[in-house]
């Protein structure tokens, strides 16, 4: 499948839509030149190759790495996922030697030359492994090396994602991609060295989801030397500004407690840009609760929640590509797919139960069977939303990291270790063992029977691997069990609709995304079609996180935003005594309850980095109420005299006001 091709041509940067954040320059010194490359998607099954066209441009690299490039974003992300490897029916000495040749393709094909690959590329992947690749392009005034991880097909790599460590030998990073940054940063400094490479050295740094965890960590750590006054080469030198890095629902490594480097989110790694879908599960582990992040900026794609006035728009674009890139296989995925569900399931029947168990032997989506048990208080949730629930509760009931080091990270480690050997689908494989694993605790725990999950088990990967499986984790129902009790709702909507929660991490939906920020993409499309059959730009977001408000002691309360478009409202019917209801919660919020009794507490979940106005009303139970506001991301926002920054990270802030059975408008800035 070829997409669409400008190959040759000379595109002038003034003639492009413009998009908030990226760079503005008159006019383009270089021609873009197009080049078909090849990929291996997840979604689109087995054995299977697609390709889809890059753009590339010198001129990438003539603005400081500090500006982000919506062109040299979608670019990284072909170049990360050209280096995935391939499932084949037959795993001989000749296929683990070719791993890399889609990179190879792709990197001489934007005329890249003296293509190198480390050891670990060439052979049976291990724990301790990363396939590392780099190639080198000559300019007139500069080297660019483009240097990427394996980001795809890990194999038995992929294992070392579990291995957090203590932090005692990764200065509190996550310890398994700590040591394959360090791996990556020694490959760079020696292809430079060993290609007597002299002179200005630009580095192209790109890596998605493990890969992307292992470039954003090697971007970190590289910035650091750099600030450090160390030379990463023999001949060559760089500077920050010359270290292009992105990376792609890339989980979190860094650590906000870690003492040898700045803080993940100082201005030092503005070069470092990372590209997060929120609906995906990856790029929230390791857990912040841990102190777990990203070095650098992390760029949000569009979603509901964030913008539901552009949001249809928005997936219009969208879906334009992910039908091209996933080979018109576009009704086979539903990557924004979910719905709370308000049910215990020690309440159903046991036919439901069979049901759902079955659906999860057989690898279905169990979404359609809670359908009748939707939770109206939170419809407005999205799996962002419920999967940070469901962390912060579980996190609890695993304890600290030394607990989790401890007690889980062996057992984990051993599960990856004997599933994921030979098997090339890791998103498919932990959806379908995240499935097993939540059902097995509430089973377990709510009716007494391990048969139903043993059978599960034995259905998906056979009665050899059964009792192994089922023996390791075991260790994880206690604290599941515990977690369910606390979010019944949360827990079984996550696990009932977790296929299609994966598929925002499948390569091909995360290119889709790309392309419709990328000007190159939707000018290619639009070219010759109808008025009609347009399609438009869809921005990245800056500042894309959700803040928490926690209230108690209530019986009424009323949330205003104030904005350019006007004042949006959540009206809750209040009552003196018994549960308030949601009479209407405009998209974009968040309302939950927890009845205890004659109080109730709610949740409200609202975009970061606008203007509040609370409202609390009458029937109030206490003499004051208690706001109290999360984010776990750092946020930009404008003032007149530029860009100012808020670190926000793992940090609370909380506002008092006080009621006495009259309303009060409290305003609220964050």
């Amino acid at each position: 499948m070829k997409l669409f091709s400008l190959p040759g041509l000379l595109i002038s940067v003034a003639t492009l839509s413009t998009i908030s954040g990226s760079i503005n320059r008159h006019t383009s010194k270089h021609k873009v030149v197009s080049h078909t490359f090849e990929y291996s998607p997840v979604g689109g099954g087995e054995f299977l190759s697609y390709t889809a066209e890059v753009y590339f441009s010198q001129d990438y690299f003539e603005h400081p790495s500090t500006e982000y490039d919506p062109h040299l974003s979608t670019a990284s992300l072909a170049f990360a996922i050209s280096t995935f490897t391939e499932a084949t029916p037959v795993y001989n000495e000749e296929w683990y030697v070719n791993q890399s040749k889609k990179a190879k393709a792709f990197l001489e094909g934007l005329d890249f030359n003296t293509f190198t690959v480390n050891e670990d590329y060439c052979k049976s992947a291990t724990i301790d492994t990363i396939g590392l690749c780099a190639a080198k392009k000559e300019f007139e005034d500069y080297t660019v090396v483009a240097v990427a991880p394996r980001s795809g097909g890990y194999f038995r790599e992929w294992a070392s994602n579990v291995h957090l460590g203590d932090g005692s030998k990764s200065d509190n990073m996550h310890e398994g991609w700590y040591n394959a940054a360090n791996k990556l940063i020694r490959f760079v400094s020696d292809f430079v060295n060993n290609n007597n490479v002299s002179g200005k050295v630009k580095l192209w740094m790109a890596g998605f989801s493990r890969g992307g965890a292992t470039t954003n960590i090697a971007a970190g750590l590289i910035d650091n030397k750099l600030n450090n006054g160390e030379s990463l080469f023999d001949k060559a030198y760089t500077t920050r500004d010359d270290v292009y890095a992105y990376t792609f629902e890339a989980p979190q490594g860094a650590n906000v407690n870690s003492s040898n480097v700045k803080k993940p989110k100082d201005r030092l790694y503005d070069n470092i840009w990372n590209i997060v879908n929120p609906f995906d599960i990856v790029p929230k582990l390791a857990m912040k609760e841990y102190g777990f992040t990203r070095f650098g900026r992390d760029k949000f794609v569009t979603n509901k929640f964030y913008e539901p006035d552009d949001y249809e728009k928005n997936r219009r674009t969208f879906n334009a590509f992910l039908d091209i890139f996933h080979q018109n296989k576009l009704t086979t995925l539903k990557p924004d797919a979910f719905a709370m569900s308000g049910f215990e399931i020690e309440n159903f029947g046991l036919d439901i139960i069979i049901t759902l168990v079955s659906a999860i032997a057989s690898d279905k989506d169990m979404s359609s069977i809670l359908l009748p048990f939707r939770d109206d208080t939170k419809k407005n949730y999205d799996a962002n939303i419920a999967f940070n629930q469901l962390m912060d509760e579980l996190v609890d009931n695993l304890g600290n990291r030394s607990k989790y080091v401890s007690k889980f990270q062996s057992n984990f480690e051993n599960l990856m270790l004997i599933i994921q050997y030979e098997q090339n689908s890791a998103p498919n494989f932990l959806a379908s063992l995240l499935k097993i694993i939540s059902m097995s605790a509430i089973l377990d725990t709510t009716i007494g029977s391990t048969s139903l999950t043993k059978a599960a088990i034995k259905t998906i990967w056979g009665d050899n691997l059964a009792a192994e499986i089922y023996q390791l984790i075991n260790v994880f129902t206690g604290p599941l069990a515990d977690t369910y009790w606390e979010k019944p709702g949360e827990l079984l909507s996550i696990t009932a609709y977790i296929n299609s929660i994966f598929e925002n991490h499948y390569p091909e939906v995360v290119l889709a995304h790309n392309a419709s920020q990328d000007s190159y993409y939707i000018d290619a499309y639009n070219k010759g079609k109808a008025e009609y059959e347009k399609i438009s730009l869809v921005p990245f977001m800056d500042n894309a996180d959700y803040g928490r408000m926690h209230f108690f002691g209530y019986n009424d309360i009323g949330l205003r935003l104030q904005s350019k478009n006007g004042t949006r409202v959540i009206n809750i019917d209040g009552h003196v005594f018994g549960k308030s209801d949601v009479k209407d919660c405009y998209a974009g919020y968040a309302a939950g309850y927890y009845s205890y009794a004659t109080e109730e507490k709610m949740d409200l979940f609202m975009p970061v980095n606008r203007k509040y106005n609370i409202s609390m009303k009458s029937y109030s139970k206490k003499p004051y109420h208690r706001c109290e506001y999360w984010a776990y991301y750092e946020f930009l926002f404008l003032t007149e005299q530029g860009t100012r920054r808020k670190e926000c990270d793992h940090k609370k802030e909380h506002t008092y006001f006080n009621s006495d059975r009259h309303k009060r408008d409290v305003t609220i800035k964050f």
